[in-house]
């Protein structure tokens, strides 16, 4: 590889990210200057029998969107690890040409959850099942907003962005550990799927609103941008 094209890779991976900090930004300003997080989440709360679209904790629903995904979430991080231990502690093993990968999502796979899933405990959102817009007894705040000195928290609000969509978009570091450029868009493809079928279901049943699973995805992506783009800088240039 020449060194302008190694330059130019540098320069469109600093440019991608730019662009989703910028994304982020304009949606955190969107969100800020809108109502349209309530506006959409009033379609899926019926006012008069005070339920929402979704029950939370009807069980087949909980397994499959809720339960199952972090179970295999950590059952791949799990087999993961154990085949980068192989590749780095066995050289003549299949694992041994992949193991610069493997180690890549074995980072990407935890540090993305752990990070953007964290976030949040920090942010001081209440979710939407808490509100006293859907009958709750906690006050919406916006992102940037305070709550009135009145207002006496118990717990903080633990709600922005969203924590349970991120076991889909943790996928996204796959997008920097494939070098066919069909398996990057599918992992893409894949991660972002995932990441908002999980995410509406979340919405559906009053845990969080629109914009925090969008951000959610965008800080994931952010996140993966930055670990792929450091591994394959100081770590292994495959």
């Amino acid at each position: 590889m020449t060194n302008l094209k190694i330059l130019l890779i540098k320069n469109l991976n600093s440019f991608f990210i730019a662009i989703n900090l910028a994304l982020i930004l304009l949606a955190l300003w969107f969100f800020q200057v809108s109502d349209i997080d309530l506006k959409i989440q009033n379609h899926f709360y019926n006012f008069t029998t005070q339920t929402w679209l979704v029950d939370g904790n009807e069980p087949v629903k909980k397994l499959f969107f809720y339960q199952l995904p972090k179970i295999l979430l950590g059952g791949l991080i799990a087999a993961v690890l154990i085949a980068c231990l192989i590749g780095f502690l066995k050289k003549k093993n299949k694992f041994y040409n992949y193991r610069h990968q493997l180690l890549l999502t074995l980072i990407g796979l935890s540090l993305i959850p752990l990070i953007a899933g964290n976030v949040k405990k920090f942010t001081n959102i209440y979710c939407p099942n808490q509100l006293t817009n859907f009958d709750g007894t906690k006050p919406y705040v916006k992102i940037f907003d305070s709550y009135e000195q009145g207002f006496i928290q118990e717990k903080k609000g633990q709600c922005f962005p969203a924590g349970h969509a991120v076991t889909g978009f943790a996928l996204y570091i796959l997008v920097f550990v494939f070098l066919n450029k069909k398996l990057k868009y599918l992992s893409f493809f894949i991660a972002t799927i995932l990441g908002w079928v999980l995410g509406f279901y979340q919405i559906l049943k009053g845990a969080h609103f629109l914009s925090d699973t969008l951000i959610a995805m965008l800080l994931s992506l952010l996140i993966a941008q930055i670990i792929g783009n450091f591994f394959n800088k100081f770590i292994n240039p495959f």
